[in-house]
């Protein structure tokens, strides 16, 4: 009976933990509507979580990736596979994503990213040449941000950094704009000539440029480029010489294939204690297959003869491939 109560407390605990991560990041949820799939109803759309998913990544892509680095993205990822749990609702499917997951693989493709959502109090200035105030004027642009500040990944909050956005009339077609602030973007200014008529509907694509462009200073830099793990193998090794099978190494990378059926929170707390022992510099998990999991692992130096019994002692066997280590659960001996 004690066992029983130690094994839910521990799978409590991993789910405590995998919701403490995703909760605070309200970028990782997103609402999936049935107009957004072509020909779906809202029947169809609620019972097909992995079409929801598909639908979902582009628009999670968009917050928390830079703008020029968009098109880098692989398109070869089963967005399921990125998925912490998909809610049916009434007006479509909120997909939340598990940022953990949704990082490591951006990472491992070398995509920079925007790891921590952007804040700021966000203060819009326009002044006529005349020298009058734009009140009027200032709330819409404001009321854009808000509008768009969840699908474009930022919060506006009154207790953040500051971020002002000043527009100031040169003549009757010229503008000034001028940006400050508390934010890594830092200070610039520029000016552009407007056509005739209504100056909001102007303005707003302008500062939809400035948000995402105050919102991609905050990225996080990409990983240095990893090269292919095929590119270690031995030219007399690829032709089929009599060499010993020795999982390849370059520059302490080395794949790992854990094959074996684990609920979430199981995995995640197999992550977690791969992830932090000290021979460990990184752990990215590249893909989810119906047998297992694929992760990439940089170690700290290039020997990984230690890895064998760290997974005996968690009943598991370690066999080196070509393509590197595959992990096995040890069948009990009669």
């Amino acid at each position: 009976m004690a066992r029983y109560l130690f094994t839910a407390c521990v799978m409590a605990l991993c789910l405590a933990v995998e919701t403490a991560w995703a909760a605070p990041d309200g970028r990782m949820q997103v609402l999936v509507e049935p107009d957004e799939a072509q020909g779906s109803t809202l029947a169809s759309l609620q019972t097909n979580i992995t079409g929801a998913a598909e639908l979902a990544l582009p628009r999670l892509i968009q917050r928390i990736v830079p703008v020029q680095s968009r098109r880098n993205v692989p398109g070869n990822v089963k967005a399921i596979t990125l998925v912490q749990r998909a809610i049916p609702g009434e007006s479509g499917v909120t997909v939340d994503f598990q940022p953990r997951r949704v990082f490591a693989w951006l990472k491992a493709n070398n995509i920079p990213v925007i790891t921590e959502q952007p804040a700021w109090h966000l203060s819009v200035e326009l002044q006529s040449a005349a020298g009058r105030t734009m009140t009027e004027s200032s709330a819409l642009l404001e009321q854009h941000a808000r509008e768009v500040a969840a699908e474009d990944g930022f919060v506006l909050d009154d207790s953040a950094s500051g971020l002002i956005v000043a527009w100031h009339w040169l003549d009757g077609r010229t503008v000034s704009l001028s940006v400050r602030g508390n934010t890594p973007l830092g200070e610039y200014a520029e000016t552009r000539t407007l056509g005739s008529g209504d100056p909001v509907a102007q303005l707003t694509p302008w500062l939809d440029e400035v948000l995402l462009r105050a919102r991609d200073s905050y990225v996080e830099p990409a990983a240095v480029p990893v090269a292919d793990d095929a590119s270690s193998q031995e030219p007399a090794a690829i032709a089929g010489a009599a060499l010993p099978v020795v999982p390849p190494v370059q520059d302490g990378y080395l794949l790992l294939k854990v094959q074996r059926q684990a609920s979430l929170p199981e995995q995640i707390l197999f992550e977690d204690e791969l992830r932090h022992d000290r021979r460990i510099l990184d752990l990215s998990l590249r893909q989810v297959n119906q047998d297992g999991q694929q992760y990439r692992l940089h170690l700290k130096g290039a020997d990984d003869q230690w890895l064998g019994e760290w997974f005996r002692r968690r009943g598991m066997s370690l066999t080196p491939t070509i393509e590197g280590w595959v992990a096995q659960q040890e069948l009990p001996t009669r």
